[in-house]
C-alpha cells in the first residue's frame, strides 16, 4: 500500500497562516487568563460548540484519592458521539492527520472512537504566574538554546514553530517524578519484546527551590533508568543529562562487565538500540533533543480528533496483552475528543541529511503537549506516524502520558511506551525524596549493584 504525501492545497496552508500569524500579533501578555487561558489557550470554544470554554480544568484529586490508588475516570459516563473507520474516514478527513488516514485505510477493524470535547488540563498557579513573567524573561540565543526563563511554559504566546516545541519539551509534569514505564516492541502477530525499568527523573527548572535560571545549572533534566525486565537486561542503568544548549550525556552501567561507559550518539536521528530501527532518539516522547538539524515553521492552528482523557488507559487491572494487539493497540481502550492543535512542520535544513527530513507536528494547545506527529521519507512519502495520549495527573495538576505509540507504516509495526501496567510505580508527587545531585556518572554502580 503507498503512503505518498497529500499535500495541502496552498490556499488552506496561507489560511492557517495568516490566521497564526494574526493571532500571536494581536495578543498580548494581558491576554493570559482573559481572551486566552493562562498557559496561552484560546479559553473561548469554537463556533459550533464541539469545543467547549476553557473553565479551569481538574485542579484537585478526588475525594480520598491518594497516590498508588487506581485513577479515577471523571467522565466515565460520557457517551460515545461516534466511531471513525474504513467505512466512513472521508467523511472526517479534514479533522484528521495523514497518519491517523493511513492507520485506518491499511488495517481492517482499526477504528477512532470519538467522546465530547474535555478541556480538563489545568496547572499549578505556580506554573500560570511563571508562565506569564516567562513572555519578558524567556531568551533564546541565534541557536534556538533558552537562555533565561524557568517554572513556567516558555513561550505561551508563541510566533514560531520552534518556540512551541519548546513549549511541549519544557512542559510542567512535576519535577521529581518516580515510576516504572513499560515499553513493547512489537514484533509482528503476538510476539513483542518488553521492557520495564524503574525511572527517577528530575526537572529542575520546576523545583521550588529554583528562582532563576542560573539555578537550573545549564540543565533541562535528568533521569536514572535502572531495567527490570527482560532477565537478560535486569541490572542495567542508563542515566542522561539534558542541557539547554542542546547537549545530551547519557551513561549505561553494564553489570556483566561491572563498569560505567558513556554512551555515544545517543541523539537525533540514530536508531534506539533494541528496539529494531523503529523508532530514532529523537522521536522519543514525540520529539526529543535538539532542533538545530530542522527549520520550524508554525503554519497555524486546526481542530482535530486527538487522544485526550486516556483514564481507560489507567486501569491498574491492565495487563500488556490487554492494551496491545498485533498491528495495533486496542481501540476499546483509545479515546479521541476534538481539539485545537498548533499544526508545526519540520524541514532539514539544505546540506543536512537525516533519514526523516519531513515532520509534521500537532501539538494541543491547552497542554502545549505533542499528540500526534507524521513523519516522512526521503521521498516524500509518509513513513512513520506518532499518537500521544494524554490525561490529567490531578494530584500536580499536570496534563501527562497515559502512554503513547511509535507506529511504522513500511514494517507494519510499532511501539508502545510509557505504559505503567498493573500496580507499577507511578508517583508525580515524589519531588522531595529526589537528590537532584545525585544523578551522577559515579551513582550508576551503585544503583546496578543494589
Amino acid at each position: 500500500m503507498s503512503y505518498s504525501v497529500k499535500l495541502r492545497s496552498v490556499l488552506t496552508a496561507g489560511l492557517l497562516s495568516v490566521s497564526c500569524i494574526a493571532m500571536a500579533e494581536a495578543a498580548s501578555v494581558d491576554d493570559l487568563g482573559k481572551s486566552l487561558t493562562p498557559v496561552g489557550a484560546e479559553r473561548a470554544g469554537n463556533a459550533d460548540g464541539t469545543i467547549p470554554e476553557w473553565a479551569g480544568g481538574i485542579t484537585t484529586p478526588p475525594a480520598g484519592w491518594t497516590v498508588g490508588q487506581p485513577r479515577v475516570n471523571p467522565y466515565a459516563g460520557d457517551a460515545k458521539l461516534f466511531s471513525i473507520d474504513g467505512s466512513n474516514v472521508d467523511q472526517y478527513k479534514d479533522k484528521l492527520s495523514e497518519g491517523q488516514i493511513a492507520l485506518i485505510k491499511r488495517y481492517p477493524g482499526y477504528r477512532m472512537d470519538v467522546y465530547p470535547t474535555r478541556r480538563s488540563c489545568a496547572y499549578p498557579e505556580r506554573v500560570y504566574e511563571r508562565t506569564k513573567a516567562n513572555v519578558a524573561e524567556t531568551k533564546m540565543d541565534e541557536s534556538g538554546h533558552i537562555t533565561a526563563g524557568y517554572g513556567g511554559f516558555p513561550f505561551p504566546i508563541p510566533t514560531t514553530g520552534w518556540e512551541v516545541i519548546q513549549n511541549h519539551r519544557s512542559a510542567y509534569r512535576g519535577y521529581g517524578v518516580i515510576s516504572s514505564p513499560a515499553m513493547a516492541v512489537m514484533q509482528g502477530g503476538d510476539r513483542y519484546i518488553l521492557n520495564v525499568g524503574d525511572q527517577v527523573s528530575y526537572t529542575p527548572q520546576y523545583d521550588p527551590k529554583t528562582t532563576s535560571f542560573a539555578d537550573t545549572k545549564g540543565f533541562r533534566g535528568k533521569f536514572i533508568y535502572t531495567q527490570t525486565q527482560p532477565a537478560a537486561s535486569v541490572g542495567g542503568v542508563l542515566l542522561v543529562h539534558e542541557y539547554y544548549n542542546g547537549r545530551k550525556e547519557s551513561w549505561g552501567y553494564i553489570p556483566g562487565l561491572r563498569r560505567v561507559k558513556q554512551a555515544p550518539n545517543a541523539a537525533y536521528d540514530n536508531p534506539v538500540p533494541g528496539q529494531d530501527g523503529l523508532r530514532t532518539f529523537d522521536q522519543t516522547f514525540m520529539f526529543n533533543g535538539d532542533g538545530d538539524r530542522y527549520d520550524w515553521k508554525l503554519v497555524g492552528k486546526k481542530e482535530l480528533y486527538v487522544p485526550y482523557n486516556a483514564w481507560a488507559l489507567k486501569d491498574q487491572k491492565l495487563k500488556l496483552k490487554d492494551i496491545v494487539g498485533p498491528d495495533y493497540p486496542n481501540r476499546d481502550l483509545i479515546r479521541y475528543e476534538l481539539h485545537r492543535v498548533w499544526v508545526v512542520e519540520a524541514t532539514v535544513k539544505p546540506g543536512i541529511r537525516n533519514v526523516l527530513p519531513r515532520r509534521t507536528f500537532y501539538v494541543d494547545e491547552d497542554s502545549w503537549t505533542i499528540v500526534l506527529a507524521d513523519l516522512y521519507d526521503t521521498k516524500g512519502n509518509l513513513w512513520r506516524t506518532q499518537e500521544n495520549s494524554l490525561y490529567v495527573a490531578s494530584e500536580l495538576p499536570a496534563c501527562v502520558t497515559a502512554a503513547d505509540f511509535y507506529f511504522d507504516l513500511s514494517a507494519g509495526r510499532y511501539i508502545a511506551d510509557n505504559m505503567i501496567l498493573g500496580n507499577a510505580t507511578e508517583n508525580y508527587l515524589a519531588g522531595a525524596s529526589v537528590d537532584g545531585e545525585r544523578f551522577t556518572p559515579s551513582s550508576l554502580r551503585q544503583t546496578g549493584m543494589r
